[in-house]
């Protein structure tokens, strides 16, 4: 159980986080808040259970402090809260109306023998449309106050920066296994078995899992080559830091992190903008598929395990476990394909006989698919992929000199995160964050100007321009 410490933290947070806006612009203010609330607040199940509310985490809490703030200080310059994209908005009014369609179609209690899963209450359902409106808030604040160049620098920078904050944490747990979350909270939020890496561990630190962990190491990684690759000065810094990023990553022996990294380390270093924004637009075709093609049953999975088997046999074995379960969790979200199953697990598959859990949920497109049902997987997955194919529409393309240099490199990091919620669950305020930054880039494509240079991007706290209202 979490201690004292952790709900310390959690309740300190909103005065970080006014600390933050009251010494930095909205922008800047709204990345160390949401950004450094995922990597330092204690995991679930630390939580403040309010009533009538979901619980305040560290995934809603930063971003329901960052909407006060926001509220108590007006910003004269920021734009409107909704999207301007009409299929945009459509998608995330489906995203927070959907869990109470799921309520309303699943109010029977589902048996399993002599065992039986509750029903879904309307209750229920409005608690999870708004865990569902606190969770897309790091979406909506960073298109709403992320929208010029130079907050696409920022993004990398502070991920960058956050990145090589965890370096010594991560560094600790490679020799010693899952201890910091435990030392500090009072609690494991992952079992060690799943961090051993022969004779060393995947690191957890303060996240939910060792995935989690190597996922962010990995954006970090990305960041930290965007910024030596698109800095005027002061390249040599940001190089030290990606290859410090990338021997913690090595360290960390996550197969599917280092996978990837081989495979678009490369592209930032060595391509242009047209082609990194290809891999983007191929990468996100590619999520968007596997879900089409799993359903459809065309995906060639035996060929693919022997694949990967010819890499690294345990990856393999590892994957395996993985599909067969996605397999079974796939035939019984499509029993309800349209709304899904809703929570209480009714989306699993229980042993009649024995009343325990035959089925384990790993990959988030499976997971959201027999909860909410291919309208809530629409909604979801169709959030984080418009602002990449919004920004093809927008000409990046054929003209990526109109946009940021740091809007490629960002949307393959976006369209990498979109993928790995194939095999793992990934989604984060991060991708969020990622996701509301490259949608504001996608409306209002800006040429490079100032705002993109280090030199004139300001320095130490700058003056408010807003208006306090409370």
């Amino acid at each position: 159980m979490p201690n004292a410490i952790a709900y310390l933290m959690l309740g300190f947070w909103p005065i970080v986080t006014l600390a933050a806006f009251r010494l930095l612009p909205p922008g800047r203010a709204l990345l160390v808040s949401v950004i450094g609330g995922y990597l330092l607040l204690p995991p679930e199940p630390a939580a403040f259970d309010l009533p009538l509310l979901p619980g305040l985490d560290k995934v809603t809490l930063p971003g329901v402090a960052c909407l006060a703030c926001l509220v108590a200080f007006r910003n004269q310059s920021a734009r409107s809260f909704w999207p301007e994209s009409p299929l945009v908005g459509l998608l995330l009014t489906l995203y927070l109306a959907t869990p109470l369609m799921t309520a309303v179609m699943n109010l029977d209690p589902v048996r399993w023998g002599r065992f039986e899963v509750p029903a879904m209450s309307l209750k229920d359902g409005v608690g999870l449309a708004l865990r569902h409106a606190l969770t897309i808030l790091p979406f909506l604040l960073a298109r709403q106050h992320l929208a010029s160049g130079g907050a696409l620098r920022d993004v990398a920078l502070v991920v960058t920066l956050g990145g090589l904050a965890y370096v010594p944490l991560m560094l600790v747990e490679v020799p010693l296994g899952p201890i910091l979350n435990e030392g500090f909270y009072g609690f494991q939020q992952a079992l060690e078995s799943q961090a051993e890496r022969g004779d060393t561990y995947r690191p957890v630190v303060f996240l939910q899992h060792g995935l989690w962990v190597a996922f962010f190491t990995l954006s970090a990684t990305l960041c930290a080559f965007t910024l030596w690759r698109s800095e005027s000065s002061g390249r040599t810094k940001w190089l030290f830091a990606a290859l410090l990023l990338l021997g913690t990553l090595l360290a960390m022996k996550s197969f599917g992190a280092l996978l990837m990294a081989l495979t678009v380390v490369p592209l930032l270093v060595l391509t242009g903008r047209r082609i990194q924004t290809g891999a983007a637009i191929l990468i996100a075709c590619l999520a968007l598929a596997y879900p089409l093609s799993k359903t459809s049953g065309i995906v060639p999975e035996e060929q693919l395990l022997a694949n990967i088997a010819e890499i690294d046999a345990e990856r393999a074995y590892s994957l395996e476990f993985r599909m067969a379960n996605e397999n079974v969790l796939m035939e019984r979200a499509l029993e309800r394909p349209f709304f899904g199953w809703g929570s209480w697990g009714r989306n699993h598959v229980m042993n009649s006989a024995s009343g325990e859990w035959e089925t384990i949920t790993d990959g988030r497109w499976v997971l959201t698919l027999g909860v909410l049902g291919a309208v809530g997987l629409v909604a979801e997955f169709g959030l984080l992929l418009m602002p990449i194919f919004l920004l093809l529409s927008a000409g990046i393309a054929r003209d990526p000199e109109r946009f940021s240099p740091y809007a490629p490199p960002l949307a393959l990091l976006l369209s990498l995160n979109i993928f790995d919620l194939i095999p793992n669950a990934t989604l984060t305020p991060i991708t969020w964050l990622l996701a509301g930054v490259l949608l504001a880039h996608a409306e209002r494509p800006e040429r490079r100007s100032t705002t993109d240079s280090p030199d004139a991007t300001p320095r130490g706290p700058a003056p408010l321009r807003w208006k306090p209202i409370l």
